[in-house]
């Protein structure tokens, strides 16, 4: 089987425990893609404006972000699937009508915070999403809304997930990467529809391509490809679903599985 594109979610995945990866290693990996036409996507529920700060010297990469909301280059957005205005303001008040929720408005142009957030929520937001606006009410932005980023207790996400999806409606769909963190995108967008834009848009077919995932959210990008491959920190139910397996994010994962696979 020929992979002509590797996709690889961020959190868990790719990057360490610590938010970061093995540059020189990786660029080993990224010099042997570029010289045989393999695109690189970075696929994650973050924001994209944080992922390209990551792939800076890393020019030809593309991005899935915001859980496949919004796909684009370096360069250029290439498309957005953005929230109704009757969802966004149904959403806001379901967020706000829950204890022990902080929340994050996710935009085309910013995310957006409230200004009562705790201190500590409030450093995390600006790492995660280095274009932040804190704002009064949530309820006033007036950006295209990709997704719903929200933090609960992490023994209690499974309960908050079930409650935002039972009351928010059909509309969303209510996914996790773990650790208390759960986003709501719009229920016909994830992963794999970033990569079905890009599979037409590159004219490369699904079989073609290699994901990489440890999460709830990476569940549809790891059925979507032709070559699915779970880390061994996954959650069970992504070990059930890739065929493959690499060692864990700290190890460097991602990239030796690579490396393996393209013989370098």
């Amino acid at each position: 089987m020929t992979i002509k594109l590797v996709a690889t979610d961020m959190d868990g995945t790719f990057l360490t425990d610590d938010k970061h990866f093995d540059k020189e290693r990786f660029s080993h990996v990224y010099d042997y893609m570029t010289k045989n036409g393999i695109t690189f996507v970075s696929a994650s529920g973050n924001q994209y404006y944080q992922l390209k700060d990551f792939f800076k010297d890393f020019p030809k990469t593309l991005f899935v972000a915001e859980n496949g909301a919004l796909v684009g280059s370096h360069d250029k957005i290439y498309k957005t699937d953005t929230f109704s205005h009757d969802v966004v303001q149904k959403t806001i008040k379901v967020l706000n009508s829950l204890d022990d929720v902080q929340s994050i408005v996710c935009g085309e142009k910013s995310a957006y915070i409230a200004k009562n957030v705790t201190p500590e929520f409030a450093k995390m937001s600006k790492f995660y999403f280095p274009e932040i606006t804190s704002v009064d009410k949530l309820e006033d932005v007036t950006d295209n809304i990709l997704k719903f980023s929200i933090n609960c207790p992490p023994d209690e996400t499974e309960a908050y997930m079930e409650k935002l999806a039972d009351m928010i409606g059909p509309t969303v769909s209510v996914v996790t990467s773990g650790h208390g963190d759960i986003d709501v995108i719009r229920a016909d967008v994830n992963k794999a529809t970033g990569l079905d834009y890009l599979s037409d848009k590159l004219n490369i077919e699904p079989e073609e391509m290699c994901a990489f995932g440890d999460g709830g959210n990476d569940l549809e990008m790891l059925r979507y490809v032709g070559h699915g491959v779970a880390m061994k920190n996954a959650s069970p139910i992504v070990h059930a679903t890739a065929p493959f397996e690499t060692v864990d994010n700290n190890q460097q994962g991602v990239i030796q599985h690579l490396e393996e696979l393209f013989e370098i």
